[in-house]
C-alpha cells in the first residue's frame, strides 16, 4: 500500500489538467452554441386555416439587431427563395413538400455554402413571400402543417407556428 499514493500523485496532475480543459471546451462550445443558435427571427403565415387553392402569405422578420444569414437548399431556380413545409402524422413533425416562390427582390446572384443559397436579412427587415400551388398536393384530408428555413448553414432550422390546409 505505500506504492499506491505515489502513482495517484503522480497522475493527479494528468487528471486535474483534463478537467481544466474538459470544462473550459464545455464553456466554450455552451456559449457557441446558445449565441448561435438563439436568434429573434419570426415566421408567420396570414392565416391558421386554408383551402387547397387558397394563396398562403409568408413573412419571416428579423427582430435581431444583427444582420442573419438564412439557408436554403438549393433545388430552386433563379436564387428563388425555397420553402420546406412539413406536416404532422403519426406523433411527429416530417417533410411533406418543397416550394420555389419567387418575389422579385431574390432574384440573382447570391452566396453558396455547400448545398445552400445564402439570403441575408437585415436587421428590422423582412422577406414576404407566397405559396401558391398546395392544390398540387393532392390532400387526401385536413393537414397540420407548417413552414421551416435553415439557419447557421443549415444547423438550425426555425418554423412557422403550425396551420390547417384542406382540400
Amino acid at each position: 500500500m505505500g506504492g499506491h499514493p505515489m502513482k495517484i500523485r503522480k497522475i493527479m496532475p494528468w487528471i486535474v489538467a483534463t478537467g481544466i480543459i474538459v470544462l473550459v471546451a464545455g464553456c466554450y462550445l455552451i456559449n457557441q452554441f446558445s449565441h448561435e443558435d438563439i436568434y429573434k427571427v419570426l415566421i408567420n403565415t396570414d392565416k391558421l386555416t386554408y383551402r387547397a387553392g387558397e394563396t398562403i402569405h409568408v413573412r419571416i422578420e428579423n427582430f435581431d439587431e444583427r444582420t442573419i444569414d438564412i439557408y436554403c437548399p438549393m433545388n430552386c431556380a433563379l436564387g428563388n427563395f425555397p420553402t420546406t413545409v412539413e406536416k404532422y402524422a403519426d406523433g411527429e413533425w416530417e417533410y411533406f413538400a418543397g416550394f420555389c416562390p419567387s418575389i422579385e427582390p431574390l432574384f440573382g446572384n447570391y452566396p453558396q455554402e455547400g448545398d445552400y443559397i445564402i439570403h441575408s436579412l437585415a436587421p428590422g427587415e423582412a422577406f414576404d413571400l407566397e405559396l401558391t400551388n398546395l392544390e398540387g398536393l393532392g390532400l387526401l384530408g385536413e393537414e397540420r402543417l407548417k413552414i421551416m428555413y435553415y439557419l447557421n448553414g443549415g444547423r438550425t432550422t426555425i418554423s412557422s407556428p403550425e396551420f390547417i390546409v384542406r382540400p
